[in-house]
């Protein structure tokens, strides 16, 4: 067999041919669509950053304004009426204001006096006139120091124990020489009467008992006896 005639190629074109519609040109294209994700991210963040950075601002804002703002200071030191006494009246010048008394025995002095408040320090001065068959009478004054200057502590402890004596019962004397208040106390003994009283930081008692203590006195006349005595006891501390 004869081969054919030779297989005849037209001309060579480019394929796709250049300027095909539908084709672009080699190497241009549309250009590429740009993401907007980084964008979009770095607004999200921006915004979380200036929200919380505010956010912070306000919270230092309040806080300084609310630290500018200082409480006053409180105080735990107590305060009061000053100590009004530091000493005692001898027994000689309150008996001096009564008259017919019976003899004076030996005082003892200004002594120790048992206490539980640790605010003061507490002392006690006795006088007592006795003799037989007569009646007799005993003065006690104690005395509240304040072991810290200007508390008050002295006063309060003895205004404390006369109101303790109207609280169980007592009657109160209107008005008694220079004591800040005074009562009549009651008694279960019959045959005694007796009056409490405090003056700043004093606080004063007497007892008057009848002729027998054993017995029962006439509670008028030993209650007159006994307000001659604060009377005098009042004055005498001054």
């Amino acid at each position: 067999m004869q081969p054919g005639p030779p297989y005849q190629q037209g001309p060579q074109q480019p394929y796709p041919p250049q300027g095909y519609p539908g084709y672009p040109q080699p190497g241009y294209g549309p250009p590429p669509k740009k993401s907007n994700t980084g964008l979009i991210v770095g607004l999200v963040i921006g915004a979380v950053v200036l929200l919380g950075g505010g956010g912070v601002a306000a919270f230092l804002l309040l806080s300084d304004s609310g630290s500018s703002s200082t409480a006053a200071p409180t105080s735990s030191k107590k305060s009061g009426p000053p100590d009004k006494y530091t000493s005692m009246p001898a027994c000689e010048r309150i008996g001096s204001k009564v008259r017919n008394l019976p003899p004076l025995e030996t005082p003892k002095g200004e002594e120790p006096a048992s206490t539980s408040n640790d605010e003061i320090t507490y002392t006690r001065s006795s006088c007592s006139w006795r003799e037989p068959n007569a009646p007799s009478a005993t003065v006690s004054m104690y005395l509240s120091k304040s072991k810290e200057p200007g508390s008050g502590a002295g006063e309060a402890w003895a205004k404390a124990g006369v109101e303790n004596a109207v609280t169980d019962g007592g009657v109160l004397i209107p008005s008694m020489a220079k004591s800040t208040k005074a009562v009549h106390t009651k008694l279960d003994s019959p045959s005694q009467c007796q009056i409490k009283f405090y003056q700043g930081n004093v606080e004063g008692e007497i007892i008057v008992t009848g002729p027998d203590p054993s017995g029962t006195v006439n509670q008028t006349v030993c209650k007159e006896n006994a307000l001659k005595m604060a009377r005098a006891t009042s004055e005498a501390i001054g």
